[in-house]
């Protein structure tokens, strides 16, 4: 294949993406419409299908895979029940969490706590829980858990390129190599027992070469562990699995692809797993808000929706892809949104709505069935969005 026509036919991937994500966003508009009828208060819909289709492409992409999903992205009840039945696990990070997992009566030897900090109460919650697997980045940690669950299954979160990655999570997280020796040292010395290692390419990943270094580094640090008397079990590839905002981003196929040539050269014995959060639930959602307000301050055009940094759409503040999907038409211009509260840092940054957006305006933000319920309060009064289910 000549190099003219591999760009051709990316190219043309390209395009029957962006046409998909188009195509995408009306559906999620179309469930989501119906509840502009009597509207109260910001609402995100979520559709049960979606969820449930979400969960399938995942595992047929990676087959080798057990899909854990990151309950942090949305606990709700129904959706962690949903995807129960289709066969998921689950990954928690918090004692509220661990009670979801009780409450959904899952094979607590199946969930996974992947906060690599942990209070030592939270620690003890889970032993009592029935909960086996924990991350450790840090001698402190495994010190911690030796001294409350000593029969623990520790996996050994290590630090990979976060490059790529609209929310990096380098840097909190992850043993560096200097690290890792301590821990393995940490862990000997307790007697504890280092089955796995995790790593975290960061949020909304683009860069598929990071899930690839990762299991490389992954393998290397298996042939350490055996040195020192471990048996490694598991290789838990974190989350970080990004949604289709625009188009370029790579789809769930084109990481699976790469992902599945990598896990080739690790052992059948390893089980491996991932952690997707936002991929599960993003594109099940769509919020729907509307506008308060519109202003003119000097040369600068802003619009007020009824819902912001507080109420749900704190990513979108740090410069995260979003979709507006305004009910008008018009020429579209630059605006500032800004949410309801009295708080200056309830500001999202400069975007693309309608030069003839007014107050009441409806409008549409797909993709945010992840991290929008969930990360919202009711500051100033204002209230969270309301999540409901729809078909």
């Amino acid at each position: 294949m000549s190099q003219a026509t591999a760009i051709k036919l990316d190219s043309d991937i390209k395009t029957q993406q962006r046409l998909m994500v188009e195509e995408d966003c009306r559906q999620q508009i179309a469930f989501t419409s119906s509840h502009t009828q009597d509207y109260l208060e910001p609402v995100l819909a979520m559709s049960r299908q979606r969820l449930r289709d979400n969960a399938r492409r995942f595992k047929a992409a990676m087959p080798r895979v057990r899909t854990h999903f990151a309950v942090k992205a949305n606990p709700d009840p129904e959706i962690l029940q949903i995807f129960k039945q289709e066969g998921t696990c689950f990954e928690v990070a918090s004692i509220a969490e661990i009670d979801a997992m009780l409450e959904l009566a899952v094979d607590m030897e199946t969930v996974f706590y992947s906060n690599p900090i942990k209070s030592p109460a939270s620690i003890a919650h889970a032993a009592r829980a029935g909960m086996l697997w924990y991350s450790v980045d840090t001698p402190e940690e495994v010190t911690k858990i030796a001294a409350i669950k000593p029969d623990a299954k520790l996996y050994l979160r290590i630090e990979v390129s976060n490059e790529g990655s609209n929310w990096p999570l380098a840097g909190k997280f992850g043993a560096s190599p200097s690290g890792v020796e301590m821990v393995i040292e940490t862990a000997k010395s307790l007697n504890m027992q280092i089955c796995g290692v995790t790593f975290h390419v960061g949020s909304q990943c683009s860069n598929i070469n990071n899930w690839v270094e990762g299991i490389k580094a992954a393998k290397a640090l298996f042939a350490k562990l055996a040195d020192h008397g471990f048996v490694p079990e598991l290789l838990n590839m974190g989350g970080g699995y990004p949604l289709q905002f625009s188009g370029d981003e790579p789809s769930i196929e084109e990481i699976g692809a790469e992902i599945n040539k990598a896990l080739e050269s690790i052992p059948e014995h390893i089980q491996v797993m991932a952690e997707p959060g936002r991929f599960l639930v993003g594109s099940a959602g769509c919020l729907l808000t509307q506008v308060v307000g519109v202003a003119t301050r000097d040369d600068v055009r802003w619009v007020y929706l009824d819902t912001g940094f507080y109420g749900g759409l704190l990513e979108i503040s740090g410069e995260f892809p979003v979709n507006l999907i305004s009910e008008r038409t018009g020429e579209p211009a630059t605006w500032t949104m800004a949410g309801p509260t009295c708080d200056s840092i309830d500001v999202m940054g400069r975007h693309k709505l309608p030069d003839n957006t007014q107050a009441e305006d409806f409008i549409y933000m797909p993709n945010l069935g992840a991290y929008c319920t969930t990360c919202a309060c009711d500051f100033n009064g204002f209230p969270a969005p309301v999540l409901r289910m729809v078909d």
